[in-house]
């Protein structure tokens, strides 16, 4: 209790001592006083002696020790000794300066402790900013790479895209193909049905028309017969009546291309037509012919009528073997239909006129006759002999007008011929009173 007593005591007064020292010293003296205590102890059990009186006094004297050894421990530290003064400004000074190097080092470590702090920023901030780049830089290079990819993809979705349009235009250009070839055979095939379906109609008319029919003809009521005088060309014939007179016919419905005209030249089958008109006319052992409604002649003054060799029309000849074609339309058209289908017949066939493509002048009358030939010479020879004339007289040939002209003349004559006179030559292309 008096060491506890003690030891409070000592931390009171004193402030030098830690709660660790005095702990300390406590269990020193008190393992000291246990063991002085058993030391006595064993001491008076072994000499019989009683042991309280050896107890008090160690116990005294350890007190006493205790308190000795406490005041020479604590109370100098407490007591003020006097001390120099210089010695004191010294060591204020050094303190001083102690103090100064102190706060300096203090400063300094701050200050180191700052520049650390701040190049632990900075390298952080650098790490950060290390950071930031190479998180760009990966951004960067993974947008780069999701823009190839990208990129890639749209190229192979543009390659396929063009792949499938470079095959379905295949497709459509076969199947266009396909078509037009179906298109064509079908084409084919019904151009040689037409084909097959006109050679057979075309054989069926022909032999239809192979048919021994005689050419139609008016009855016998109504025939003139006259005589050949002389053919001057396809569709105009001069002949001689009962009465000994001299007719200039016009054939109607008929026009055959021209071989005498004075201002054409000599037309395509123009001298076929001639020679077989008279052929036919030449071979048959009587001529006759009719008469139309409307008016007789022309205003050349020829007669419009139709012409028969024997029962034969030579106008549906000349139609059917397409050395004329059916023109010279007036108000007579008594036989205008059959005319048309004997023309049908030859253009079907592609005979004469109609092997020329083009030639006939199919929206109007006459032909298109592109090269012109030398001007013939008249075809057809006369039946019998022409009337005697004064041409080889160099005395001019007077005349009282065209058609007295024509009785000698029936073309016309030229300019310089005995014959010819300007008055007679009424439209002056050098050539008077010739027929159109």
């Amino acid at each position: 209790m008096a060491t506890c007593l003690l030891v409070v005591l000592l931390g009171i007064v004193s402030s030098g001592f830690a709660l660790v020292d005095m702990a300390l010293m406590l269990w020193i003296f008190v393992s000291i006083a246990m063991f002085v205590f058993i030391a006595l102890a064993l001491r008076s059990k072994s000499k019989n002696q009683n042991p309280r009186r050896h107890f008090r006094r160690a116990g005294i004297a350890f007190v006493t020790g205790l308190a000795l050894f406490f005041m020479f421990l604590a109370v100098p530290s407490d007591v003020e000794e006097p001390v120099d003064q210089t010695a004191s400004a010294d060591e204020d000074a050094e303190k001083v300066m102690e103090e100064a190097t102190e706060e300096s080092k203090e400063d300094s470590e701050e200050e180191e402790a700052a520049a650390e702090a701040e190049k632990e920023k900075e390298e952080s901030i650098e790490a950060e900013k290390e950071a930031s780049i190479e998180a760009a830089e990966e951004a960067a290079e993974k947008e780069k790479e999701e823009s190839i990819e990208a990129e890639r993809e749209k190229e192979e979705s543009i390659e396929e895209a063009s792949i499938e349009a470079e095959k379905e235009k295949e497709e459509s250009i076969e199947a266009e193909k396909e078509a037009s070839i179906e298109a064509k055979e079908e084409s084919i095939e019904k151009a040689e049905a037409e084909k097959e379906k006109s050679i057979e109609e075309a054989e069926a008319k022909a032999e239809a028309e192979e048919e021994p029919v005689e050419e139609p003809v008016a009855s016998k009521e109504g025939l003139i017969p006259v005589s050949l005088y002389r053919v001057v060309d396809g569709d105009t014939v001069n002949v001689i009546d009962d009465s000994g007179q001299e007719l200039k016919l016009r054939l109607l419905l008929i026009d055959t291309p021209e071989t005498v005209h004075p201002n054409k030249p000599v037309e395509p089958y123009g001298k076929e037509a001639s020679a077989r008109l008279t052929e036919l006319l030449n071979a048959a052992d009587q001529l006759y012919i009719e008469y139309d409604s409307g008016d007789k002649t022309d205003h050349y003054d020829r007669h419009l009528v139709y012409l028969y060799a024997d029962d034969v029309s030579v106008h549906e000849v000349l139609l059917k073997e397409g050395l004329a074609r059916v023109g010279y339309i007036y108000e007579q058209q008594r036989y205008l239909s059959e005319f048309r289908a004997a023309e049908q017949y030859a253009k079907d066939r592609g005979l004469g006129i109609w092997s020329i493509p083009g030639y006939v002048n199919e929206g109007g009358e006459g032909f298109n006759s592109e090269e012109p030939e030398p001007e013939p010479e008249p075809t057809g020879e006369p039946a019998i002999s022409e009337p005697a004339t004064s041409e080889s007289s160099e005395a001019p040939e007077i005349f009282e007008n065209c058609d007295h002209l024509r009785g000698t003349y029936p073309t016309g004559v030229e300019k310089g011929h005995l014959a010819y006179q300007p008055k007679m030559d009424r439209d002056k292309d050098g050539y008077a009173c010739e027929v159109s």
